[in-house]
C-alpha cells in the first residue's frame, strides 16, 4: 500500500510551479481536451484513432492527458490527418477575435 502520508511530505517541500510552468500545463491539458473532443466528436476509438496514425492508444491516452512533454508539431499533424482535419499554425500579430477548435499557446 502506498504511503500517502510521505508523497504530501515530499510534495510540501518542492517548489510551487512558476507562473509559466503552470501556463505551460494549462496549455498541454487545453490541447489534450481539444485532441480528446474532436475525435469523440469523430466516433473514434483511441484505438481507432491510434491505428489511423500509425502509433498505439497509450500514446493517444498521453496527448489527451497533456502528454507530460510539449507536444511535437509532427505529431500534431498526423492527429489532424487522422481526423480529416487540418493543422494550422500562426504567428499573427493580433489575434483573430474567435479562434473555433483551437488552443492559443502564446
Amino acid at each position: 500500500m502506498a504511503n500517502y502520508s510521505r508523497w504530501t511530505e515530499i510534495k510540501g517541500k518542492r517548489p510551487a510551479p512558476s507562473t509559466e510552468t503552470r501556463a505551460e500545463i494549462e496549455q498541454d491539458l487545453a490541447l489534450g481536451q481539444l485532441i480528446y473532443d474532436l475525435r469523440t466528436k469523430a466516433g473514434l476509438s483511441q484505438r481507432e484513432l491510434a491505428e489511423r496514425m500509425g502509433t498505439t492508444q497509450s500514446v493517444i491516452s498521453r496527448l489527451e492527458e497533456g502528454g507530460g512533454a510539449r507536444n511535437r508539431i509532427d505529431t500534431l499533424a498526423r492527429v489532424a490527418t487522422a481526423l480529416n482535419r487540418h493543422l494550422v499554425l500562426s504567428f499573427p500579430e493580433e489575434l483573430p477575435v474567435n479562434l473555433k477548435d483551437a488552443v492559443q499557446v502564446a
